[in-house]
């Protein structure tokens, strides 16, 4: 049985390399807590969009939500597991990145902009690049051996380049008209066996997507309903999480719904409008398709939707990895710290390579 997963697992990797060799767009993806992986593949390299989310296949949308999500049309679909290893060997590197202060000026100017009252929280984000001499499916299959509690995934679209993440957050869930949205923030590193202790800066922090997000739904659902705050992992992190639940009140409205959660306050800020426009005018690069969402959309029936927040994710080009990693900036929060928290967030992606 396990030599037999074993070869189907490389039939699939195959297909996925054939399929990179004709440049042509595929998407590749594993379920939280699964060892089963599912390869969609593109016959062509149309880039087709999401209007309305009736739509069927596989979404990759970008943070910015003026521009329309990529949807990928999977022509043949393949399924195989994977053997799932009961240990992996992560070696978590020390960065020296030049970035230093001109991240934590951007967190300063973000403190200041709530100071002035026109912010109550912003997320502010950075790149690393990386020179790797691994090949994409490597990366992959590290990925899902190591963080067996994300969403793993490469994504790939000749218009857009290659995209590789293990996402601990899930945006929407949608089964018929039930629908489960997370609010994720707060971040501390795994010490050994010992709890996070949370400040009241990352409490207060988790508590504003929770509250943003409850509010900002109530006019396309009914009986909403939240799990208690939780301390879970996202591989060598600690995360703040509630689970807010609602019944969406007419399948037509999952567009409008989804304007309003994306993106949310855990990937931009408070108020939404007016820290999307801080980061677009003040961060350095532009995040294109991080702190965007991905997933399936009604490809294995009708009305469901299981979508994540692209994060801990980077791209591939050449030999060059580029790693994308931020944090929320509140009134209480002290740049230095927020330095360091991106680069805890950098080994997510740095111990793939």
């Amino acid at each position: 049985m396990h030599s037999l997963r074993k070869i189907e697992f490389e039939i699939l990797l195959n297909k996925i390399s054939n399929q990179r060799s004709r440049n042509l767009p595929f998407v590749v993806y594993s379920y939280p807590n699964e060892t089963r992986v599912k390869a969609l593949l593109q016959d062509n390299d149309v880039m087709h969009s999401v209007n309305d989310f009736q739509e069927s296949g596989f979404v990759f949308a970008p943070f910015n939500a003026s521009q329309n999500p990529l949807l990928l049309k999977g022509n043949s679909c393949f399924l195989s597991n994977y053997e799932s290893l009961k240990e992996t060997t992560t070696v978590y590197k020390e960065i020296e990145d030049g970035d230093k202060y001109s991240h934590m000026d951007l967190v300063k100017s973000g403190i200041d902009e709530i100071k002035s009252g026109n912010l109550k929280k912003v997320v502010l984000s950075r790149k690393l690049e990386v020179v790797t001499d691994k090949n994409f499916l490597e990366i992959f299959k590290k990925a899902l051996y190591t963080y067996v509690n994300a969403f793993r995934y490469i994504f790939y679209h000749p218009k857009v380049g290659m995209w590789i993440g293990a996402s601990p957050e899930q945006l929407l869930k949608v089964v018929d008209n039930h629908i489960e949205t997370t609010s994720l923030a707060g971040t501390l590193p795994v010490i050994g066996n010992k709890k996070p202790e949370w400040s009241q800066k990352e409490l207060e922090e988790q508590q504003m997507v929770t509250d943003f997000l409850k509010e900002e739904i109530l006019d396309f659902v009914d009986d909403i309903k939240t799990t208690e705050i939780v301390s879970v992992k996202a591989g060598k992190l600690w995360h703040l999480k509630t689970v807010i639940s609602a019944s969406l009140q007419r399948f037509d409205l999952l567009k409008n719904l989804i304007d309003i959660i994306h993106p949310s306050p855990a990937v931009c800020g408070v108020p939404k409008e007016l820290a999307k426009e801080f980061i677009l005018t003040s961060e350095a690069y532009e995040r294109r398709y991080y702190t965007g969402f991905l997933g399936e959309l009604n490809l294995n029936k009708e009305h469901s939707v299981s979508l994540f927040v692209n994060l801990r994710c980077m791209t591939i080009e050449s030999n060059i990895a580029t790693i994308f990693v931020g944090g929320g900036v509140t009134e209480a929060s002290d740049p230095e710290k927020e330095w360091n928290e991106t680069q805890n967030k950098c080994q997510t992606m740095l111990a793939l390579l």
